[in-house]
């Protein structure tokens, strides 16, 4: 069975040295908005949300050099 080349980089797009610091981004982001909640302080929840963009970021760079999801080939043919 052949896989989709998708699929085929989602294994070395794990390996990927930026997912480290996107998923610390994603991490932050998310414990500095519970914490912000459990504590009742507004500007920690919404100062934490200022690191999903950069998490964003770097988890499309890493789609988009492996290929994965929308950045990869097309399986339509040009007219």
């Amino acid at each position: 069975m052949v896989l989709p080349r998708s699929n085929r980089g989602t294994p070395a797009a794990l390996r990927s040295r930026l997912l480290i610091p996107a998923l610390v981004a994603l991490v932050a982001a998310l414990g500095g908005v519970a914490f912000g909640l459990a504590r009742d302080d507004a500007v920690t929840a919404l100062g934490a949300l200022l690191f999903l963009p950069s998490a964003a970021l770097l988890f499309g760079i890493v789609a988009k050099r492996h290929g994965i999801g929308p950045f990869g080939p097309s399986n339509r043919r040009g007219d």
